[in-house]
């Protein structure tokens, strides 16, 4: 096998991904779907883990996930792809793709906002619905300086929480707008009600799907009370009422909140929900009881959530690991589908 070379796409090791996802996960439609995508991305993403978003209910579908750190060639590769890619038919907004691809390009230059915040980004890519059409401009969450992974005594708060307006500017840098005072007032109410142990793990900008200046936000290690208030900080009340109750109920140990806040944010909220356990461990303790509350709930049919434990694959190549469910809510309650996060760690010398 040959490494991942910088003109190469990511065609190879999605093909070894698909050739493990059982069909009830991925029809033929949501293949040919994901190597569209595959085919818009570059290979060097796979020297890094890979994720999947897989719909357990619902319209089948598989979404893409990669991580870049700037001044890496998986990063410099991104970036060509974005602003030159081999078909001109590739991206739907060929042009907010090379803007895209200008603003990442000042990252590793360290001009901007961009890398005062944040230490590297999530490329989330939507797989089209028809298999036949151009790929939507992938979304960019970023990971925070300061990083409380691991929390340590003492540690301070990420740069997310001490530097709002840096962060409200650096999603807008993404988006291509100007950054919104109302955004960074909204950010500034979440992080006030975040509690000392919860954590803005990622911040980012739906590309392709946003409206206006919102910002994608995701907060981890909360209780019930505080994903109560922290929903209700973002002006989610009513999604807070459902999500809590949900995560009350859930047989999860891990929990997190995603929402959006800002002009034009979305008025849903996502929560995911996981065993204690790290996904490349490959673990499926805990699984099998939070994927049957899934199907009780009435957000994953049985069939799926049957196929999941029989993706988890700790000597495979690449190796297997659940990551999480998310389970969304809106005003009027709980939306009938929730979505399984893979994580794939290919080693370099294998993917193709």
């Amino acid at each position: 096998m040959t490494a991942p070379g910088a003109d190469s796409d990511l065609s190879g090791p999605v093909e070894r991904a698909l050739a493990r996802l059982p069909l009830p996960l991925a029809d033929e439609r949501a293949r040919r779907s994901l190597e569209t995508v595959a085919r818009a991305l570059p290979s060097l993403l796979a020297t890094g883990p890979l994720g999947l978003e897989i719909r357990l209910a619902g319209t089948t579908a598989v979404d893409l996930f990669a991580a870049a750190i700037p001044g890496t060639p998986a990063f410099e590769a991104l970036v060509r792809a974005l602003a030159q890619p081999a078909a001109a038919s590739t991206w739907a907004a060929p042009d907010r793709a090379r803007d895209l691809a200008a603003v990442l390009d000042r990252w590793p230059r360290k001009e901007g906002a961009i890398h005062r915040v944040a230490r590297y980004l999530l490329v989330e890519a939507d797989a089209p619905e028809d298999p036949d059409d151009a790929v939507a401009v992938p979304s960019i969450f970023l990971a925070p300086r300061g990083s409380r992974d691991f929390p340590r005594p003492g540690q301070p708060p990420n740069a997310f929480h001490r530097m709002v307006e840096a962060t409200v500017t650096a999603t807008a840098e993404l988006s291509g707008v100007w950054p919104d005072p109302a955004a960074a007032r909204a950010l500034e109410a979440v992080v006030a009600a975040i509690p000392p142990e919860g954590d803005i793990f990622a911040v980012g900008a739906m590309v392709s799907r946003a409206a206006g200046s919102s910002i994608r936000v995701a907060v981890r290690r909360l209780g019930v009370d505080g994903i109560h208030a922290v929903l209700r900080a973002a002006g989610l009340p009513r999604e807070a009422d459902t999500l809590a109750e949900c995560a009350r109920a859930a047989p999860a140990a891990k929990q997190a909140v995603a929402f959006e806040v800002g002009p034009g944010a979305e008025r849903r909220a996502g929560l995911e929900l996981s065993p204690p356990h790290y996904w490349e461990q490959a673990l499926l303790s805990g699984w099998p009881e939070l994927l049957d509350h899934l199907v009780a709930l009435g957000v994953a049919d049985a069939d799926r959530a049957a196929a999941v434990p029989g993706l988890v694959d700790p000597r495979g190549s690449p190796r297997w690991g659940l990551a999480h469910v998310k389970v969304s809510a809106v005003g009027s309650g709980l939306l009938p589908v929730s979505k399984l996060y893979v994580g794939l760690n290919f080693h370099p010398a294998e993917a193709t």
